[in-house]
């Protein structure tokens, strides 16, 4: 006999992720989670933070649906690029331990930064625009949950998406991803390796 779903441990219920998926899927993934960090954050040493951060968080994670690894993880990135940038330090999302990150230095030690180039129309915004253009345009937020993620009204985030749109027309060439806004991201080939 079955046990009803509130009556399993997560343990029992295989339908979470493991530490295991989510170090697979950070190698996987890699450059795609760079490129998103490095867009938010700026630079490549807080991306490389920002990454370091977002993976402990995920292997910390113990109610995450495989089916949602990979959003789970993105929105990790952008959560913690948020942060790191806008200095809203504060406690981690998810309990984590000091041996969160053992085996993870790979993943985000090597020089991969310096290969991934981004236009410095984006990488030069101020931190503001850049988040909302990222976040509402590659990532595909709504605007309130933008305002909400930003701590900003959504007001100042729908003024910020004016102010940056024709940065998206100037991705849009980049990418050869015409129009962006109807351009999933996550299916995106800008997003993968070249």
């Amino acid at each position: 006999m079955k046990a009803h779903w509130f009556g399993s441990t997560l343990s029992e219920r295989g339908d979470y992720a493991r530490k295991e998926e989510f170090v697979s899927l950070f190698e996987r993934e890699r450059i795609n989670l760079r490129r998103l960090a490095l867009l938010l954050t700026g630079n490549s040493e807080a991306a490389k933070r920002c990454l370091m951060r977002a993976f402990r968080d995920c292997i910390a994670s113990n109610s995450v649906y495989k089916d949602w690894m990979l959003t789970w993880t993105r929105r990790m990135v952008v959560r913690n690029a948020i942060r790191l940038v806008m200095g809203t330090e504060g406690p981690p999302f998810v309990n984590t331990n000091d041996d969160a990150d053992i085996g993870a230095i790979p993943l985000f030690m090597d020089d991969a930064f310096g290969a991934i180039a981004e236009p410095e129309s984006i990488v030069g915004l101020p931190d503001f625009d850049r988040f909302v253009l990222v976040i509402c345009f590659l990532e595909r937020y709504s605007e309130h949950e933008c305002a909400l993620l930003l701590g900003r009204s959504p007001r100042e985030v729908n003024e910020a998406r004016q102010r940056v749109g024709h940065q998206v027309r100037q991705i849009d060439e980049i990418v050869d991803c015409s129009p962006l806004s109807r351009c999933d991201s996550r299916d995106c080939s800008h997003w993968r390796s070249k």
